[in-house]
């Protein structure tokens, strides 16, 4: 990840820590935009999108590149009422 990607991330992951929900997604989403292979924007955007479908889109892409990613398995959980 280049260093603007990285950039963006830090700022997507700090507006969302702040409750910045709508510049936390736009952040993000040029993030995944630029680098699909982005495990942490992705599960950052997963708490940055409203939807439970797009929330469940953004934990398998975590999952698709790292199927052990611990906080994805359990944000599925939640979705699927098992947590």
């Amino acid at each position: 990840m280049d260093a603007r990607l990285a950039e963006l991330l830090y700022e997507g992951a700090l507006a969302l820590t702040r409750g910045e929900k709508e510049r936390a997604r736009t952040l993000l989403l040029q993030v995944v935009e630029a680098d699909e292979e982005a495990e942490e924007a992705w599960l950052w955007l997963s708490g940055a999108v409203d939807d439970p479908e797009d929330q469940r889109t953004a934990l398998e892409n975590v999952l698709a590149l790292n199927p052990k990613n611990p906080h994805a398995l359990h944000g599925l959980r939640v979705l699927d009422g098992r947590a």
